[in-house]
């Protein structure tokens, strides 16, 4: 059943109107008609199964007729922190780190991140990649839509202070032990830019707590790193 997010809040057997997005989708992408039913959610937790009650011009109403508590948000909160990266493979890993479950995307800037967006143009970003990671959400399941925060100083980034266990996307000596992984409730992951971090910036995140974590010695790409050291950590959590 087609998936659709909609930020309102729903009530069964009340008929609703679509905002522009989901109504666009449906009747001028999809071509669904009357009486087809499909999955709503608006990102505070749970589902409704829905009917197409009309299709208009420029909006579709539909029927909220069963309402499911499915809430399929990872037990652990992983808060991914990353770089702005060039071109689609931003969007890839935004869409990649949503379909493996990140609770948050902070983005950062390094010494050797390659793309710095001024005002306007990040203005312009910002709600792009919202609009990934909600199309993420509505393909793969999740009825939580994970925040892209707007860029921060690296430094800045490394100065918050939290309880959470803290990994940088870097080959270390040792190994991170799987039991570090399954205890933790709450995770902040840093991954860096194509140039990598400087000698600087690893010896400030090792002083902000933050450990290296990686697979093997192998060197990732910027966006390949996101999707690939989440999957690791669920593999280690049994999730």
């Amino acid at each position: 059943m087609r998936r659709f997010y909609d930020n309102q809040d729903f009530q069964l057997e009340n008929i609703v109107e679509l905002g522009e997005d989901a109504s666009h989708h449906i009747s001028k992408v999809l071509r669904m008609q009357c009486g087809n039913e499909i999955t709503l959610f608006n990102g505070k937790g749970g589902e409704w199964r829905a009917r197409i009650e009309s299709i208009g011009k420029r909006q579709v109403q539909v029927l909220p007729i069963e309402f499911q508590q499915t809430d399929r948000t990872p037990s652990c909160a992983v808060h991914l922190a990353l770089p702005v990266i060039k071109g689609d493979r931003m969007d890839y890993a935004l869409q990649k780190g949503t379909e493996l479950g990140a609770a948050s995307f902070q983005l950062v800037t390094t010494s050797r991140t390659e793309v710095r967006l001024g005002g306007g143009r990040l203005d312009k970003r910002l709600p792009h990649w919202q609009q990934v990671v909600i199309s993420a959400c509505e393909q793969c399941g999740m009825n939580r839509i994970p925040l892209v925060h707007e860029p921060l100083a690296l430094e800045e980034y490394l100065q918050r202070e939290n309880d959470a266990l803290k990994l940088i996307a870097h080959p270390g000596e040792q190994p991170l032990a799987a039991a570090a992984l399954q205890d933790a409730s709450d995770i902040h992951l840093l991954t860096g830019p194509e140039g990598g971090f400087s000698a600087e910036e690893l010896e400030h995140a090792a002083s902000s707590g933050f450990r290296s974590f990686a697979l093997g010695q192998r060197v990732l790409r910027a966006e390949t790193a996101p999707p690939a050291l989440l999957a690791a950590i669920w593999m280690a959590r049994g999730e």
